[in-house]
């Protein structure tokens, strides 16, 4: 138990708790590879990062060199930019908050943005880990649902129609056209839906 003003932590603070939760990622560019490649709608991973950037002097005699925090979000490939865990505390930069989400193939929309808090002194690895990945899986979920009800095919079309499903509840549905929900029995799609 310490015996001194939690605030002296912050100034401490590193990416260690990543680096525990995700042991199998060198860095972030790393996790983002990882939960793209290995989750079926591919999302996208975004961090924002802190860090003490030195500003210079204007010249014309004002402020003098001094330094700011900056806070930014870095998205998916940028994130390779920042090197391993190490590297990123070798240069001062802390991650402070993840955001997870995912566009879906031939919509005008994706998923929701789902940012997620680093609560670097209150939260063990494990739990960060867990809450990252069960908002990987909520993310999935959710760009299915947009996938089944947008992407059926000709024959999902036709199924509709005889179901009376198309003029009641979508207008005229053709299959491929971005409307079409996709039906789980279909014989010509499998019921995977086709790529608009």
């Amino acid at each position: 138990m310490r015996d001194y003003p939690a605030e002296y932590d912050q100034e401490n603070l590193d990416n260690t708790l990543l680096a525990e939760a995700f042991p199998e990622a060198k860095g972030l560019g790393d996790l983002c590879r990882q939960t793209y490649k290995y989750t079926e709608c591919g999302p996208w991973l975004s961090a924002q990062i802190q860090y003490i950037k030195v500003l210079e002097s204007d010249g014309c005699g004002g402020d003098m060199p001094h330094e700011q925090e900056v806070v930014e979000w870095i998205h998916s490939d940028g994130l390779y930019n920042l090197g391993t865990w190490a590297d990123m505390g070798a240069n001062g930069v802390l991650v402070t908050a993840l955001m997870v989400g995912s566009i879906v193939e031939g919509c005008d929309h994706g998923t929701g943005e789902y940012e997620l808090e680093i609560k670097h002194l209150d939260e063990e690895p494990q739990e960060f880990a867990e809450r990252f990945y069960k908002t990987v899986e909520d993310v999935n979920a959710e760009a299915n649902a947009i996938w089944n009800n947008t992407h059926g095919c000709e024959t999902c079309a036709k199924h509709w129609h005889e179901e009376g499903l198309g003029k009641r509840n979508y207008g005229r549905l053709e299959g491929n056209d971005g409307i079409t929900p996709v039906w789980k029995d279909c014989p010509d799609c499998g019921g995977d839906g086709v790529c608009i």
